[in-house]
Formats: structure tokens, sequence, C-alpha cells
């Protein structure tokens, strides 16, 4: 077994249903705030429907935008770390090297997204702005702005009420935004940001929302989590891991996963380059290869076990929290239908 240190505390709580909820119908939120943020020179991150579901997209016009949807296929991550990120740049001229560092100036607005991807924006703050800081991750972080659509359905994959991100967390979004019928919606502002815009449009009072719970059938079985600490050596990982295919569909998915590779690219003519970051994952052989060769997790199980253990014990461990917010991404992208729910169950279960 690895030995974690614990280090930090996030302490997350539910954004509380009380206090002051506002007025705001179907016309407004995709006209008049919409053009707010567009305004304000926000580029709109928002869900749009696609031929393989619901993709979370920069949007220019409000009837792209889909409103009756249960999860996205990417969140929020694809866009604060986005994939192939290029963080330098460097010339060649005269036999000198001139360095140029990537610009992240851009503001985004996060339209519209379910509690639990907006609750993992709270977990990658813990990961990327832990020290040493994240410089490029920190400033989209702290120039963007987050809508939060709370669900009226859930499906098979999600398992957000067992994981406690079925309400956004305290910190994880500005506005969040409650249905209550009649292409209607009862807004609450959780921010200095979120009260300007109910300011600055002008949003009447109108009474508490009525929460819906129950949503979600499949359940982790939180209170024999722990157990897994003592199930590591556990044949049944050996069995499990079988079905997987290790192709990384899971981690691309994840919206907390934050593993990745730098790197360095030269230019065809050969005056300059540029340094690029691309998304990894652990689940992949060339991940765990160290200095000299060494390969930490040659076995495929050992791999395919790392994910949970990591979402499961050693994220809790560092940060008191799960790393998973259970909005069921990894087990739709995944080819073989695997989902942490039945592993992690299958696991307990035992022999």
């Amino acid at each position: 077994m690895y030995s974690i240190q614990e280090k930090s505390i996030l302490r997350v709580n539910n954004v509380s249903t009380n206090g002051k909820w506002y007025y705001i119908d179907k016309q407004m939120l995709l006209g008049d705030l919409f053009y707010y943020l567009k305004i304000k020179g926000y580029k709109i991150i928002a869900p749009v429907k696609d031929t393989n579901g619901y993709m979370l997209r920069p949007v220019s016009s409000p009837e792209d935008i889909a409103l009756d949807y249960i999860r996205t296929i990417n969140g929020p991550k694809h866009y604060l770390i986005p994939n192939k990120e290029i963080i330098l740049k460097w010339y060649s001229s005269d036999g000198k090297l001139t360095f140029k560092e990537a610009e992240t100036d851009e503001k985004l607005a996060f339209y519209l997204i379910k509690p639990c991807d907006a609750n993992a924006i709270i977990l990658l703050d813990a990961t990327m702005k832990d020290t040493p800081i994240d410089p490029y991750y920190t400033k989209r972080r702290e120039k963007s702005i987050v809508i939060i659509l709370d669900c009226e359905r859930a499906d098979a994959y999600c398992f957000c009420e067992s994981m406690n991100t079925r309400i956004p967390w305290k910190g994880a979004g500005d506005l969040w935004l409650v249905p209550v019928g009649n292409d209607s919606f009862a807004a609450k502002p959780l921010s200095d940001k979120g009260m300007m815009i109910v300011k600055e449009l002008g949003l009447l009072r109108t009474s508490k929302p009525e929460i819906k719970y129950g949503l979600t059938e499949r359940k982790m079985p939180q209170y024999d989590v722990d157990k897994l600490y003592e199930l590591y050596d556990s044949r049944k990982w050996a069995e499990l891991s079988e079905k997987c295919l290790l192709c990384g569909g899971c981690m691309a998915a994840c919206p907390t996963c934050t593993c990745f590779d730098i790197i360095d690219e030269l230019l065809p003519e050969g005056n300059g380059g540029y340094r690029l970051r691309l998304w990894d994952s652990c689940i992949f052989r060339s991940f765990t290869i160290v200095a000299g060769g060494r390969i930490v997790r040659k076995d495929p199980v050992d791999r395919f076990k790392h994910r949970y253990y990591h979402k499961f014990q050693y994220f809790v461990k560092r940060w008191n929290v799960y790393g998973c917010t259970g909005c069921g991404k990894c087990a739709q992208q995944c080819p073989m239908h695997i989902h942490p729910v039945d592993i992690i169950s299958e696991v307990i279960r035992g022999e």
C-alpha cells in the first residue's frame, strides 16, 4: 500500500436553500442574462446538443443552448485545463533565444452547467491551486463565472446524491437556477458576481423553490468505502480489471482528473518551438515510467485499481473529500460500460 500523508483539509458544505431567491424566466435566461455576460466580455461555454449527446462548447447565440439535458460528455476541466495547451514559445534569432510565456486573459462563463460539474471545479481548485500553484489554471479560474442549472431528472449513470454533490457546494458557482415550471426559474446568488447579475437585471424576489431529491438509483456505498484500504490485494481487482481496455476514456471524460505531461516541440524551420501541456492518464503504462526506465505500475490490474484508490482513498486522505462527484461521465463514455459504483460494491462484497 501507499503511505499518504494528511496534508490539507478541503471543507465542502452544500449551499443553503434558505435565503433570498429571485425570479427569472426562460426568455430572460436566454436573452438578457446571456447578453449581459457577452457584454462583460465572457466567452460563454454552454451545453449544446451533439450527435453523440451533449457537449459544453463555446456559443455565440443563445439559440444553440440546450436546457433539457442530464449531463454533458465533457466538463469545465476541458476549458480550465485545455488539452494540448501551449504554455511557452521560444524563438532563435541571431544566436539569441527569446521566450514568450502563454497569456491566459480569457474570461470564461460556464453557463447552465449541472451541480456535479460545478462541484468538480472545487476539486480542481484543490489540486491546481495547491502549492506550487498552477498559474494558467488559476488565472482562468479567477476570471471565470459559473451559472448552475439544477437537475430535474437523472439516469442510470448518475450517483451524485450518494457523493453529496447533488446540491452546489459553497464556492462552486455564482448563480444557482432551479426550474419551477412554465419555463421559469428561481435564482439564488451564491457570490458577489451572482448578486451583481441580480441587481443589473433587476430580478424580483420569489419564493423558495422545491429541490428535487431521490433522483438517482445508483448509490455509492460510502460507509463501506473506507474498507478499500484493507482490500488493496483482493483477488477481486484482477477479475474486475479483465473487462477494462485501459483506453483512458474514463479519465478524459472525468471532470476532476488532472494528470498531464509536458513536451517540447520544434518548429519545422528549426528556429524556435513551443512547450505543450497534454492530458495524460495514470491508467497508461507510459505514465508510470520513471527515471531509469522503471515502471511503477507495470501490471494492468495495478493501473486499473489505482484510479479507484486515488478517487476514494488517496484524495480523501489528502483533502478530506472524495475525488469524485458522481456525475457518471466515466461510465457513460466507457466502451465496456464499467461503472464505479459496481466496481467498488463488488470489491467490498469480496470473493
